[in-house]
C-alpha cells in the first residue's frame, strides 16, 4: 500500500488520534471522522482532514481503521460505510464481546468489506511510542505495511473473535495487577514508607509488571490526565464479567476490582485515567480508619 493513500480513521478519541499520528508519521494521509462535533474540530484544529461523515469516510479511503468505543458503534459505522459504494478495507482495533466481532465480520464480508479484527493492548501513550501490541486475525496480507504502521508489536492469532477473547483475558490479567499495584502502594504509605522509593524497589522485585512503569508515578503524583479513560477501562471489565457468567465463572477479583473502577469513576470522573483507581482504595482506606 502506497504511503500516498488515503487512510481513514473512525473514532478521534485518545486512541484514534494516536493512531492517525502513527499514520500521517509515517507519510499516509490521514481522513478523520467522529460523531462529535468537538472531537472533529480538535483533529481539524491539529492539522488533520475531517471527513463530512462515516459514508464520506469510506468513499474517500482506501482503508479505514475503527477506534470507537464499542461493538454497538462499531456496528452502526458499518451500516453507514454499507450506504456508499466503495468498500474500503476495514481493521477494527474496538474491544469488542467475541460473538459480537465475529457478527460484524460476517456482515462486513457479506457486503463486500475485507475485515481484520486488531483490538490493541496498551494505552493511547504506548501507541504512540510503537510500545503497544495488536492481536490481529483475518486476511491481512494486503495490509501488513499499514499493520506494522500502526503497531509495529503484533500477534497473529487463530480465527475472528479470537483475538477479542485474548485481548479480554490479557485485560483482566493487566486490570487485576493495576489495582494490585494500587493497593500495594496504598498499603506500603499507611505502613511509613515513602512511596517513591517503594515503587522503585517493587520494580526491581519477583511482583514487577510493566504497569508498574506505566501507571505508578501517575498513582503517586495523582496525576490522572487520560492516557486511557477509566469508563473503558470499566467496559472492557464489564465484557470480561459478562463472557464470565455466559460459561458459568466467578471472577472474584475482577468483580472486585470492577467495583473499585465504578467507585473510582464516582469520584474522579469517567474521564480520568485509569491510574485513577488507586483514589477509589485511599478513600475506602480512609473511611475505615475513621470508623
Amino acid at each position: 500500500m502506497s504511503r500516498q493513500t488515503r487512510i481513514g480513521v473512525a473514532g478521534l478519541g485518545l486512541m484514534g488520534t494516536a493512531l492517525a499520528e502513527r499514520l500521517a508519521g509515517a507519510g499516509f494521509g490521514v481522513l478523520g471522522f467522529d460523531i462529535a462535533p468537538a472531537k472533529c474540530a480538535q483533529f481539524r484544529d491539529a492539522g488533520g482532514e475531517v471527513a463530512a461523515s462515516a459514508t464520506d469516510l469510506a468513499g474517500r479511503s482506501r482503508a479505514i481503521v475503527i477506534a470507537v468505543y464499542d461493538g454497538a458503534q462499531v456496528e452502526t459505522l458499518l451500516g453507514e460505510f454499507e450506504q456508499g459504494r466503495s468498500r474500503p478495507a476495514l481493521i477494527c482495533t474496538t474491544t469488542c464481546a467475541p460473538d459480537e466481532i465475529v457478527r460484524i465480520a460476517a456482515c462486513a464480508a457479506s457486503t463486500g468489506f475485507a475485515f481484520i479484527e486488531a483490538p490493541i493492548s496498551g494505552t493511547s501513550a504506548e501507541v504512540r511510542d510503537g510500545a503497544a501490541t495488536a492481536l490481529v486475525a483475518g486476511e491481512t496480507e494486503a495490509l501488513n505495511t499499514l499493520l506494522a504502521v500502526l503497531c509495529p508489536r503484533r500477534i497473529r492469532v487463530d480465527r475472528i473473535g479470537d483475538a477479542s477473547r485474548t485481548k479480554l483475558a490479557i485485560n483482566l490479567i493487566l486490570q487485576n495487577n493495576r489495582a494490585a499495584l494500587a493497593e500495594g502502594i496504598v498499603f506500603a504509605e499507611r505502613l511509613g514508607l515513602d512511596g517513591r522509593a517503594f515503587l522503585a524497589a517493587a520494580q526491581q522485585s519477583a511482583a514487577y509488571s510493566r504497569v508498574m512503569d506505566t501507571k505508578g508515578e501517575k498513582m503517586l503524583s495523582r496525576d490522572f490526565r487520560p492516557q486511557s479513560h477509566i469508563a473503558q477501562t470499566l467496559k472492557d471489565a464489564e465484557l470480561i464479567l459478562h463472557e464470565a457468567r455466559q460459561r458459568g465463572l466467578h471472577l472474584a477479583i475482577t468483580e472486585a476490582q470492577a467495583d473499585l473502577l465504578r467507585a473510582a469513576i464516582a469520584l474522579e470522573g469517567p474521564e480520568r485515567d485509569s491510574a485513577a483507581v488507586i483514589e477509589a482504595i485511599r478513600q475506602r482506606l480512609s473511611s475505615e480508619v475513621v470508623r
